[in-house]
């Protein structure tokens, strides 16, 4: 009985693999801002595929399917699309060495804080490899510098604002949410401090200045252009976007 090859990926299979690695490239395709010979010269040079005509008619096809699809995958549309933004302002960042002991007193804090969280709207950590991070309003910043001694704090960072997506549930599954929102920012220069993806929610921390033009790129991919952005002291309310929860310091 004879063994079964596994396929070679075709020259369209290569053609497509590049463009995809090359988010830049995929956003000028889609907007008719590349010329197809040379886009295939490149390709064909840094894949080492003999058949140039071959390269360029893969592009040409793959510039038609990014147009059908208005360039976003159907799941990744359908996610945006039933999304909405969170705006919230005097937000701030605390950086600490992990240690069990600042560990247990932060636990303890954090169930003290628990009936009033609602109303409060943030008090959030994350473990990482070397740190915890926690993202909280700024007047709880006092509470929690109490508890930890000096030599454990790395780093805190005051005024900022976090932009949160809030999706449904279906984001845990589908590719691209996180990837599209963070080339959006890049494209527009915007730096992003922290990002967190939590269940259904992706959050983005960005300095106060910064969080007006980061709004704007992140609700520009939710189709929501025509919503004003917010302003430093009283966004405006629409129908993807809540107001935030206290006044921009």
């Amino acid at each position: 009985m004879g063994t079964s090859r596994a396929r070679l990926p075709s020259t369209a299979d290569e053609t497509r693999a590049y463009i995809d690695e090359h988010p830049s490239i995929r956003d000028a395709l889609q907007e008719d801002l590349l010329n197809f010979a040379f886009l295939a010269r490149k390709i064909q040079a840094e894949r080492g595929i003999r058949n140039g005509e071959a390269v360029e008619m893969a592009c040409r096809r793959y510039h038609q399917e990014l147009h059908a699809e208005n360039g976003r995958p159907p799941g990744l549309a359908r996610v945006l699309a039933h999304s909405r933004l969170e705006v919230r302002s005097r937000v701030a960042l605390l950086r600490i060495r992990e240690d069990a002991g600042i560990l247990d007193k932060l636990y303890q804090i954090g169930r003290g804080l628990l009936p009033s969280l609602r109303r409060r709207g943030m008090f959030q950590m994350y473990q990482g490899t070397r740190a915890l991070t926690i993202l909280c309003e700024d007047d709880l910043l006092a509470t929690l510098l109490e508890a930890i001694p000096a030599r454990a704090v790395l780093g805190v960072e005051r005024g900022l604002a976090s932009v949160a997506l809030r999706s449904e549930a279906e984001v845990e599954e589908t590719p691209g949410v996180i990837a599209t929102f963070a080339e959006a920012l890049y494209r527009q220069g915007i730096n992003c401090m922290e990002t967190v993806s939590v269940y259904t929610d992706s959050i983005f921390v960005f300095r106060e200045e910064q969080v007006i033009p980061g709004y704007a790129a992140l609700s520009h991919l939710l189709g929501s252009t025509e919503d004003a952005a917010p302003t430093a002291t009283r966004p405006r309310r629409s129908a993807r976007v809540r107001a935030p929860k206290g006044r921009a310091g």
